[in-house]
C-alpha cells in the first residue's frame, strides 16, 4: 500500500479502479476495486467498514435508471485523527492501491527479480537499487498481467531462472534484451508491444503465451479465463486505461405539475435517507420507503403528506418516468444515450419558470446578441447546475464504441471483487460537482440553408469513411440511424464552434482552459433536431463557482466575445497545412482542420478527447473562405474594426 494523494475526481477518471498511477517517486501502483473502498485499517481488527456510509451515498434518478444500479457512492476523503480530540466521522478512510508490476530490475547488474508485494519495501541491493520494470502485458478484455519474461526469453531452466534485462541502447525495443544466464536463452523485446491484427495473434501469442486473465486491482486470486490476444505494453502507455464515464445534469421532473410534489421531490433527492428509501423501494417495500422518507423530512421540520411523499418518490424512482421526462419523441426512436442527452437539451432550451429555478438547476433566459441572431436561436444562462459523473467500467488498448452493452453486470464484474447480486445493493463510484455555464442553441433554418448552399463542398470534404470514424469515436453519441454527411456536418459545426468559443472565453472569464467543459446536444432527426452546446465549469464545492462565465453570457458581452472568437479562429498559425487536411487528422483520423495551434483543448475539457473537429466548417478555408457557416459574421466583424 502506498500513501499518496489523488484528487477525488481523479478516482473516477483517469485513476479509477484498474488504472495505473505512478507516484512522485516513480513507483507504479494500481488502484484497487471499489469494494475495498470506504474501509479503514485497524492494527488489532484489520479492515473495518466506515461508520456512516450514508454520508457518501448519492442518488441521481436518470443515471440510476440508465445504468441499472440503485445508487452511487462518492470516493472517501481522508480525515486524519488528532490526538486528544474526538475523531471526525468516517476518519482514516482511504482508497487502497498496490504496487504493480511485481518484477524489479537491478540498476547495475540488470538482474530481474519478482518481489512479494506484501513487504513494506523492496530489500536493499548492494552497489545499486531495485527499480520497477517498465513492461507489463495487457489484453482488450481488460486484464493486466506481469510481462512473461521467462516464456518470452525461451528459458528452459527447470528451477529458478536467472533472468537479466539489458538495455544495449538504440531507438527501438530491439536494443532491450531479456536473457537467462542459466540456459543462455535470450530474446529482444522487438515486436512484443505490437498490437495484433483483428482476429490474429500478436508476437506474444505466436510465442505460445496466452492471457492469464489477471486482475491485480481486485487482489490475489482474482484471475479469470481469457482467450483474448495478449500484447506487451509500457506502464505509461495512454491506451492502457479508457475510463467508461457518463455524467448527468440533475433535472426537475417536467411531467409533474403539482408544486408540492416538486418541492418534496427536491427535498428527498438532497436527503441522505434517499438511498435507504431507494433500497426499500427496489424490494417492493414502498410503504416503508415512504415512512422512512417522511421521518427524515419531519426531522428537518418539513411537512408533507404521505401521498405527496409517495408521488415524489415515484417521480424519483420510476425508471420510465425519469428517462423520458421532458423528451420530445423524434421520428426515429433515440438510443438510450441520445434520449438521455435530449432530456437535458429540452430543459436547457426552455425559458425561465418557477419549476426550473430549483436549488440544483437555475436556467435564466437572456437575449441573443444582435450580431449573431442569424445563427443563434437561443442563449440561456445556467446560473447553477449540479453534475454527477459516474465511472461504469473501463477498456484497455481500444475504447468500446458501445460501452452500455451488458450493463450493469459488465461494470460490476470489472470494478468489484465480489459484485453485489441483489439489485438494491448495486452501486457505482461517482463524484458530484456544482457549477455554472452558458447554453447556446443554433437556428435550424440557418443550418439547413448552409447545408443546402454547400452540399457538394461538404460531401467532398466529409467522405463516408471519415463520417463513420467520427460517429464511432470514444464518448461520441452517434445518431440513432445511419451516420450521414448531414449529421456529420451538423456535429462538426456544433463541436468546433464550442471549442472556438472556449478558447476565447478563457481569456475573458478568469478560468483556465482545463476548468471549462463542453456538453454537446446534436441530432439530425427531422421532427426533433438538436444543435446546441453547453459550456460550463464545475467544482467540488457545493457553493459552486464564482459567476464569471454567466456574466459573459449576457448579450452586451457575448456578442463581442463571439466576434473575437471567430476572427481568431479564422486563421491558424499552421495554415495552410491545418486547413488542407482532407484524409482525417488526429490520433484516430477523426479530425480535419484542427490542431493544437487553433481549436484543440485539454482532453478533460472535450467530450470526445479532441475527436470530431473541423474548424473549416465554421470559418471556411484560405481557398474557400466563404464556405464556413459563420464566414459572413467574420467578414462583418472585420469591417467594423
Amino acid at each position: 500500500m502506498g500513501h499518496r494523494q489523488i484528487r477525488l475526481a481523479q478516482l473516477i477518471a483517469p485513476f479509477g479502479p484498474g488504472a495505473l498511477y505512478t507516484d512522485k517517486k516513480g513507483t507504479p501502483h494500481i488502484v484497487c476495486g471499489v469494494d475495498f473502498w470506504h474501509h479503514r485499517s485497524d492494527i488489532t481488527q484489520g479492515m473495518l467498514s466506515c461508520e456512516e456510509p450514508s454520508e457518501f451515498e448519492r442518488f441521481e434518478p436518470r443515471l440510476a435508471a440508465l445504468l441499472g444500479v440503485s445508487r452511487f457512492k462518492l470516493p472517501p476523503d481522508f480525515r486524519a485523527r488528532s490526538r486528544g480530540s474526538k475523531p471526525p466521522p468516517n476518519a482514516d478512510l482511504f482508497v487502497p492501491a498496490q504496487r504493480f508490476p511485481g518484477w524489479y530490475r537491478h540498476s547495475k547488474t540488470g538482474e530481474l527479480r519478482r518481489f512479494n508485494l506484501d513487504a513494506k519495501r523492496v530489500p536493499p541491493a548492494p552497489d545499486g537499487r531495485w527499480f520497477p520494470v517498465r513492461f507489463i502485458a495487457a489484453c482488450a478484455a481488460g486484464h493486466l498481467n506481469e510481462f512473461p519474461w521467462r516464456k518470452w526469453s525461451g528459458c528452459t531452466c527447470l528451477g529458478e531462472s536467472k533472468l537479466f534485462l539489458q538495455d544495449r541502447g538504440g531507438a527501438d525495443l530491439s536494443g532491450i534484451v531479456v536473457e537467462c544466464k542459466g540456459c543462455d536463452k535470450k530474446r529482444s523485446l522487438s515486436g512484443a508491444t505490437q498490437s495484433p491484427e483483428s482476429g490474429e495473434q500478436g508476437s506474444l501469442g505466436k510465442a505460445g503465451i496466452d492471457c492469464g486473465g489477471e486482475r491485480p486491482w481486485l487482489g490475489t486470486g482474482a484471475s479469470e479465463l481469457c482467450d483474448a490476444p495478449i500484447v506487451g505494453a509500457l506502464i505509461n502507455q495512454t491506451n492502457l486505461y479508457f475510463a467508461r464515464t457518463i455524467s448527468s445534469i440533475l433535472l426537475p421532473d417536467l411531467q409533474e405539475k403539482d408544486p408540492d410534489v416538486l418541492r418534496i421531490r427536491e427535498e428527498c433527492a438532497n436527503d441522505s435517507t434517499c438511498s435507504a428509501a431507494k433500497l426499500l423501494w427496489d424490494i417492493n417495500q414502498r410503504a416503508a420507503a415512504v415512512a422512512a422518507m417522511g421521518q427524515a423530512l419531519r426531522s428537518r421540520e418539513i411537512d408533507a403528506t404521505l401521498e405527496t411523499i409517495e408521488a415524489a418518490l415515484v417521480s424519483l424512482f420510476d425508471p420510465k418516468s425519469v428517462l423520458l421526462a421532458g423528451v420530445a419523441q423524434p421520428t426515429d426512436p433515440d438510443s438510450d444515450l441520445l434520449a438521455f442527452r435530449r432530456a437535458e437539451y429540452n430543459v436547457l432550451k426552455q425559458g425561465i419558470n418557477d419549476r426550473i429555478r430549483s436549488s440544483d438547476l437555475r436556467v435564466v433566459v437572456t437575449e441573443v446578441p444582435a450580431n449573431v441572431e442569424t445563427w443563434v436561436e437561443r442563449v440561456q444562462l445556467v446560473e447553477r447546475l449540479r453534475e454527477t459523473r459516474v465511472l461504469y467500467g473501463f477498456d484497455r488498448l481500444e475504447p468500446s464504441t458501445r460501452p452500455l452493452i451488458g450493463m450493469p453486470d459488465s461494470a460490476l464484474t470489472q470494478l468489484f471483487r465480489y459484485p453485489p447480486t441483489r439489485p438494491e445493493e448495486r452501486w457505482l463510484p461517482a463524484v458530484e460537482v456544482f457549477g455554472e455555464g452558458i447554453f447556446i442553441n443554433l437556428r435550424e433554418d440557418a443550418i439547413a440553408a448552409w447545408q443546402e448552399r454547400n452540399e457538394e463542398w461538404l460531401k467532398s470534404r466529409l467522405s463516408e469513411a471519415f463520417v463513420v470514424r467520427v460517429a464511432g469515436q470514444y464518448q461520441t453519441i452517434p445518431p440513432a440511424g445511419h451516420a450521414t454527411w448531414r449529421w456529420a456536418s451538423r456535429y462538426l459545426l456544433v463541436h468546433s464552434l464550442a471549442h472556438i468559443l472556449i478558447n476565447q472565453l478563457i481569456f475573458e472569464c478568469g478560468y483556465g482552459t482545463a476548468s471549462l467543459r463542453e456538453r454537446l446536444y446534436v441530432a439530425d432527426d427531422p421532427t426533433a433536431p438538436m444543435a446546441g452546446f453547453l459550456i460550463y465549469t464545475a467544482a467540488g464545492d457545493s457553493e459552486g463557482t464564482l459567476g464569471g462565465l454567466v456574466e459573459l453570457g449576457r448579450p452586451e458581452r457575448l456578442g463581442d466575445t463571439i466576434d473575437r472568437a471567430l476572427t481568431r479562429a479564422s486563421w491558424c498559425s499552421a495554415d495552410p497545412i491545418c486547413s488542407e487536411s482532407f484524409g482525417g487528422g488526429g490520433s484516430r483520423l477523426a479530425n480535419l482542420a484542427a490542431c493544437h495551434a487553433c481549436i484543440l483543448l485539454p482532453e478533460t475539457s472535450c467530450e470526445t478527447i479532441n475527436h470530431g473537429l473541423d474548424r473549416a466548417l465554421v470559418v471556411g478555408t484560405p481557398e474557400a473562405p466563404g464556405r464556413g457557416a459563420f464566414s459572413e459574421l467574420i467578414l462583418e466583424a472585420r469591417q467594423e474594426i
